[in-house]
Order: C-alpha cells, then structure tokens, then sequence
C-alpha cells in the first residue's frame, strides 16, 4: 500500500442523499489554507487520543499544505513507530476548510493486492491528453464554484455546470468513437498519464461487457488516481442502471474498504452504496464479516459528504428501512444507527 500523501477535491455526487455526499464542495472561494477536520482511518486496535494529541496542527489551525503533510507523517512516525499509510488533504468542508485524513496501521488496514503495472507501448493520441486535461480543469473549476452537481441518468456524468458538461460531451463523443482503442490503453500502456485518461474516457463509453470488465480491471490498477476514475465511473453506472449495478462484481471490491488510501476508501464507499440498494443478504454479510471495523470507523467521521455513505451501508446491514435510515442519516443520528447494530456509541473507537 502507498504512503504518498496526497490531495484531493471533494468528488461531486448524485442520486440519493445528494445533498449529504455534496455538502464538502458547495462553495465558492480561493483555494484555502485553514484547516478544518482531522480524521483517522484503519486505527482499530490503536488509541487516537495521544496520536491525536501529539499531532503538531490543530483544527481551526491556519495551514501551509505541503508543509503541514510532512509534519503530520513526522508526528505519525513519533508517535506509531509507523509510517502513516495515506495523508491525504481533501478540499473542502461546508466552511471551505481543508480536512486531513489520516491513515494508521492498525487491524482494520489490511493489505489490498494492485496490479502489476502494464508495459505496453499504447496511447491515445495529444488531443486525447488534452481533452482529459481540460476535463480535470473543468471539473476542479466546477467544485470550487460550488456547482458540483451532476446528472448520472444517461450512465455517464453530467455536471451542472455548463463549461464542465460541454467538455463531457465532448468526451462521451470521443469514448463512443475511439472504445476499443480506450480499453487497449487502459489495459495495457506502460504510461500512468494515459491510463488515468482511459479510465476516465471508458465511463463515457457505450454499456456493455466489455467496458465494465474495463472499469473493473482498472479498479485495481497501482496508481490511485486510475483507480479513483475506474470506481467513480462503475458508481455512475451503479446508480443508472439496477441491472448493471448487478453485474458488477461486488465481492471483489470489499478489500478496498480497509485499504491504506483514503482515496481507495472514498471510492468504494460511493460504489457500495449503490451496490447495496438492492440489500442483498450475501453482500451484506460479506460486508459485515470482512470489512466492519473499517465501515464503523468512516461512519463516525463529521462530514456528511463523506460519513453518509458509510452509514448507509452500516444501517443496512442493521436491517434499518431504508427511508427510516434516509432520515437517521440525514438528521446525523448515528447513535441510533449503532443501536441498531447492538453497539455503543463509542464502541470500536
């Protein structure tokens, strides 16, 4: 697992509980330098409290990025004897602070197995470089606007924000003419660059077999950023369509719940939301029996943008209904989703 730090926007979302999973990007301001939440993750079997309280930065704390990663690895590295696995800083809460995420090694990190890296000499052309650059432009633009909604109703993404949606058409034109050379690339080129833009340009592409065995494939390649678009475009796809959604191959993705990445966690929260609609009793206790810990620990962090996920699931494999739970989750009241489950607030923390 990496222990790169890393940055991240907050990913724009749609369908149900939209609201929540936008709540961090909704604003509009200058890139900020205050510091807002600090969360932890595969921590289970390790105390926070003096981890936490030997940490250099606070929260409120104004902050300079790349500063403030090294020192939070040096202060994690004092007080685990460990490198941490992730530092990862996400823009933004609802205030426009950062927040940091924080990756221990304790039970609920468990190793997640990547691809080997291909070697092959594929890629798409300059101008395919160019639209995905443009695209990763557009969408930051759109966040930080706070006009990071989308429509996902067609299996492809589409931002409310007109300068972004014009270069999705774009893109979806491009993916349904070039797919098989799409796929090619994403499979097989040696160049991560070229790879995270197939991943993003086989979203945009046709239904079939083929493209989720793509996107599937991609979920685990070694660079994150690859992973990030293959996982974001499945969860499109999951929320488009229940009949795809079952075709995606749930189990596989359960290990990335206790990956080292935040990024990795982030992802597959937003996909198992979608793939456990249908509440499905063998899913369901597949989450329970191999990835509890880690669900429990994300379902306590503060912001709604990125605990509601979590707490779907948590509540249903609690057997919660489902517009009971809607309104628990909406209304932050996750004790009585943990009541649920026969644990205490602080349980497991």
């Amino acid at each position: 697992m990496s222990s790169r730090t890393s940055l991240r926007l907050v990913p724009s979302a749609s369908g149900t509980l939209a609201a929540l999973l936008l709540a961090a990007a909704l604003f509009a301001q200058d890139p900020p330098e205050r510091l807002g939440e600090i969360e932890f993750f595969g921590y289970f079997g390790i105390p926070l409290q003096p981890i936490r309280a030997a940490l250099p930065l606070h929260e409120g704390d104004t902050i300079d990025l790349p500063q403030a990663q090294n020192q939070i690895k040096q202060s994690i590295r004092q007080s685990t004897g460990q490198e941490p696995s992730d530092v990862a800083m996400v823009c933004c809460d609802n205030k426009g602070q950062w927040m940091i995420y924080i990756g221990l090694r304790g039970r609920s990190n468990r190793e997640f197995r990547y691809n080997a890296a291909p070697q092959g000499p594929a890629k798409l052309p300059a101008s395919a470089l160019k639209l995905y650059q443009r695209f990763v432009d557009a969408n930051m633009e759109s966040v930080q606007k706070g006009q990071a909604g989308e429509d996902d109703s067609k299996g492809y993404a589409l931002s409310e924000y007109p300068p972004f949606r014009a270069i999705q058409l774009e893109t979806r034109k491009y993916a349904v003419q070039h797919e098989p050379q799409i796929e090619r690339v994403l499979e097989t080129s040696a160049d991560v660059n070229q790879r995270r833009a197939a991943a993003e340009f086989l979203g945009y592409a046709q239904p079939s077999d083929a493209q989720l065995a793509g996107l599937a494939h991609a979920a685990r390649d070694p660079d994150s950023d690859v992973r990030n678009n293959a996982i974001r475009a499945l969860g499109v796809l999951a929320r488009f369509s229940p009949k795809v959604a079952a075709q995606i191959p749930a189990s596989e993705f359960i290990a990335m719940l206790n990956s080292g990445s935040w990024s990795d966690r982030n992802k597959c929260g937003l996909l198992m939301l979608q793939l456990t609609a249908s509440r499905d009793p063998k899913l369901l206790g597949e989450l329970r029996n191999q990835a509890f810990e880690s669900l429990i620990e994300m379902a306590r962090w503060r912001s709604p943008g990125h605990s509601a996920s979590y707490r779907m699931i948590v509540g249903r494999i609690a057997g919660i209904e489902e517009k009971t739970l809607e309104d628990l989750v909406e209304q932050g009241k996750i004790q009585a989703i943990f009541e649920a489950l026969g644990l205490a607030a602080n349980e497991h923390k």
